[in-house]
């Protein structure tokens, strides 16, 4: 009975799914899930690297929403001293183009020893509806709550764990608690670790006694934000900063450049060469069934079909694996967001992990769409021998490793995408720069495609020094050019990604470390900041200061201070010097240039601010405050990390002027010679208790440093965790590669046993292509991954502030250990089964 023709096509189609691909696939369970493993990391890899990117600014963005609500503009307060209550009024009076002028303290506190953050407002707030609103709303008994019922104490959340009712004392302000806010809005506020108070008790609780933190603004109908923006400037006149209510999420981004850059750069390498192993992997399955495929050839089975099967097979492979790398990618990038060193905490945020809508779909469609690129340049590679000629097993579809042609196009595409990669390492500015990485690494790729003869080759070479076993291996690795070609590139891979990601995070520790020389010269630091962080306040009593001096071996007692500045959107840190103290401003200025900062006569900063500001040595910088604008020359250009859009140096006297905050946010102490100083640390620590409520951290220089080092490579835990990530994918696409490699040889290796050669001759000449593969590619990784290193180096330059000076990595014996150590685990298993090999049904094999 003859069938229609389409149901004929379907007929025939589902024929061949399940001699071709269905059969195969049930028949090679082991090499189907490792090939699967790879997929599956990869989809985890991307997933991950997506959520914890958007991960460390989306909290900001929520904690603006949440306080700013239906804001326009916000006028900021240049410090933390804030903006003046008389510019509150002004504006109220002067600005006919705003609708809602509402005043807003936001500042932290500790409570408990607790950074707390303090939020306030008056009944202004309710023009504005925003999260914060309406949590104090509902918890207050609904959209009507009157807020000045807040006057006679306060709202807490949850978090702070106190209780309604509750007697409590903040800054020597005795408060009780009104209400526990408890409403999901609440969370994004420091955790939901918040207080909330009517404005004039938020001001004595803060300190901030005739101001405010920042101002919120909204529109009067029918007039444009541009035209609002411009009258607030025209009021502020310089003593605030108008910006928009988002510019904290902005400030955030900077802040954690470091983490980002780094993730970003790693990520972006570790992605390709993750794309580049699932290529790998399908490559080498789809060319192991050139058996099956050429039979059905040699029966008159057409190409489209066959393709058309493959890729089918190929796009399902990677749509499961991707779906299943997605909860994958969830929990690692959780972990990660976990291991990361908190920087937004001065922004009253606590980063939580998002996962951007399109980051699953994206790494779906990724691993889709390296399966069906793969399998397509497979079946191609397979469709280029004869049907006759592919169902012999002693003739490889991949014995021609590449057609002249297209080596030399990839051998002059790869060189041009090196040179290219390099020269926008070196200068590109901004976040683009970190495409050059990706340039860069696709180039090496391709110039390692197009030396494929040569590797083989070397391959061959090593192979048959190793004796009768090498001998053979290596006969079978020139049969099988692009099999060898496969197995050394995943070794040479999984050490580029290693000695680039170690390599350009421990540069980078070590450039940091440089650019604070001079940071661990104090005997000892007091300080209202952990040592982890920059001392910028707040403001130490000055009675902690004459108790300190007090105590017995303390020689010299010197104050500085560091204070976090708006700059428009930007956040700059400054650095106020006095005569005696010891600070890496002082070691990287000459004597002269010091000399004049520390007598108000000019300002350092390093080359990252003078670029955002657009200034040199020698320009004259005008400088926004509270107290009004003012001028400095600027003397001198320094390299200065820093977590934000710059650093500066000017004399502590000015520091306190201008923006008002007399005082000190840090203490150096100087030890007596002779004196214990774990006494003399245990002395001041009970001194500076006595004299405060505050918490207080007493640290020496060298522990200050230390622990900067390790938040920069707290900073960098996700970047190493991928180099691992890429390492396991490595060790699976190995395993996967060498067992075909075995299978491949089935028959051959019967005869072999036919003719007498042992169970360990076999093992052993398996062994001996993994040994020869493991030195090439690892040859091959170290020169890759030093070239990537240097790029990274050159990269991470431009996106941070400092500049990080390529070192050689000792470790890099290590990696080529590990790599020979993956070789022969891989090759293990392959090796037992060659050697375990049923002598009868291997020589009958098709």
């Amino acid at each position: 009975m003859n069938l229609p023709r389409p149901l004929g096509s379907l007929g025939a189609g589902f024929t061949r799914i399940r001699l071709v691909n269905i059969r195969e696939l049930l028949g090679h369970r082991l090499r189907v899930t490792t090939s699967l493993l790879v997929v599956v990391v990869s989809s985890a890899l991307l997933v991950a690297v997506l959520g914890t990117y958007g991960s460390l600014t989306s909290s900001v963005q929520k904690l603006s929403a949440t306080i700013s609500g239906t804001a326009d503009l916000e006028i900021a307060g240049i410090v933390d001293s804030g903006v003046s209550d008389e510019l509150l009024g002004e504006i109220r009076r002067d600005v006919p183009a705003a609708r809602s002028v509402v005043p807003l303290i936001n500042s932290p506190v500790f409570v408990d020893g607790e950074r707390t953050t303090v939020l306030g407002s008056d009944n202004n707030i309710t023009a504005i509806s925003g999260g914060l609103r309406d949590a104090v709303s509902e918890a207050a008994g609904g959209e009507g709550a009157d807020l000045t019922t807040l006057m006679s104490g306060i709202s807490v959340g949850k978090a702070t764990g106190l209780q309604k009712g509750q007697q409590v004392s903040i800054n020597g302000v005795d408060t009780t608690v009104t209400m526990v806010i408890d409403a999901p809005e609440a969370d994004t506020i420091n955790g939901g670790r918040f207080i909330f108070a009517y404005l004039g008790l938020a001001q004595e609780l803060t300190a901030h006694e005739g101001s405010v933190d920042s101002i919120l603004v909204t529109k009067e109908p029918g007039t444009t934000t541009d035209q609002l923006r411009e009258q607030l400037n025209s009021v502020v006149d310089g003593r605030a900063v108008v910006v928009n209510p988002d510019f904290r999420a902005k400030q955030a981004e900077t802040a954690s450049s470091v983490t980002r850059n780094s993730t970003l750069l790693v990520s972006l390498i570790s992605l390709v060469i993750a794309g580049f192993l699932v290529f790998n992997t399908m490559n080498m399955a789809v060319a192991s069934r050139r058996s099956s495929i050429a039979m059905i050839r040699a029966l008159g089975g057409r190409r489209g079909p066959l393709v058309a099967d493959l890729i089918g097979e190929a796009a399902l492979f990677g749509l499961v694996g991707g779906l299943i790398g997605v909860p994958v990618g969830v929990l690692a990038g959780r972990w990660a967001i976990g291991q990361l060193p908190d920087a937004l905490s001065s922004y009253g945020a606590t980063v939580e992990f998002a996962l951007p809508v399109y980051a699953a779909p994206a790494a779906v469609i990724a691993c889709v769409l390296a399966c069906c690129g793969a399998s397509v340049l497979a079946a191609r590679s397979v469709f280029t021998v004869s049907p006759i000629e592919a169902m012999s097993s002693s003739a490889a579809a991949d014995a021609r490793p590449g057609r002249g042609v297209a080596v030399k196009v990839c051998a002059v595409l790869g060189i041009a995408l090196i040179v290219l990669g390099w020269i926008m390492a070196n200068t590109i500015k901004g976040q683009v720069v970190a495409t050059a990485g990706i340039v860069f690494c696709i180039g090496m790729l391709l110039v390692a495609f197009a030396i494929t003869k040569p590797l083989v080759a070397a391959v061959s070479a090593l192979a048959g020094r190793l004796g009768g076993p090498g001998t053979l291996s290596a006969v079978n690795t020139e049969r099988a050019p692009r099999r060898a070609w496969a197995t050394l590139m995943t070794v040479a891979v999984a050490i580029t990604v290693g000695l680039c990601t170690s390599g350009v995070m421990n540069n980078l520790v070590s450039s940091i470390t440089a650019s604070l020389d001079g940071l661990a010269d104090t005997d000892f630091y007091v300080s209202s900041q952990e040592k982890s962080s920059i001392p910028d306040g707040p403001i130490i009593d000055p009675a902690v200061t004459a108790a300190v001096a007090r105590v017995p071996g303390v020689e010299r007692v010197v104050g500085g201070q560091w204070a976090s500045i708006n700059v428009g959107e930007s956040r700059v840190m400054f650095q106020g010097l006095s005569p005696g103290t010891t600070a890496p401003f002082i070691r990287k200025g000459s004597p002269e240039v010091i000399d004049e900062v520390l007598a108000g006569r000019g300002i350092i900063m390093s080359r990252t601010l003078a670029s955002n500001l657009g200034v040199t040595t020698g320009d004259d910088v005008e400088i926004a405050s509270p107290t009004g604008y003012h001028t400095l020359p600027v003397l001198q250009l320094v390299d200065y990390v820093t977590v934000n859009s710059g650093t500066a140096a000017i004399s502590h006297e000015l520091l306190s002027e201008w923006f008002n905050r007399p005082g000190d946010t840090y203490l150096q102490v100087t030890a007596a010679p002779g004196v214990d100083k774990e006494q003399l640390r245990g002395a001041l620590e009970a001194a500076a208790a006595g004299a405060t409520t505050m918490p207080i951290n007493v640290y020496t220089g060298q522990e200050g440093l230390d622990a900067t080092k390790a938040s920069v490579e707290q900073s960098g835990a996700f970047a190493i965790a991928i180099q691992w990530i890429v390492a396991v994918v490595a060790a699976i696409a190995l395993l996967n590669t060498l067992l075909l490699s075995v299978i491949e040889r089935k028959r051959e290796l019967g005869v072999l046993r036919a003719m007498g050669a042992s169970r360990k001759f076999v093992q052993r000449m398996v062994l001996a292509e993994a040994a020869a593969v493991a030195a090439i590619g690892s040859l091959l990784g170290v020169v890759m991954g030093t070239g990537l290193h240097i790029v990274g180096n050159k990269i991470l330059t431009q996106t941070t502030s400092v500049q990080v000076q390529y070192s050689p990595q000792l470790v890099i014996g290590l990696y080529v250990v590990t790599a020979f150590a993956l070789c022969f685990a891989g090759a293990f298993f392959p090796a037992a089964r060659a050697g375990r090999m049923n002598i009868s049904e291997a020589i009958l094999t098709e």
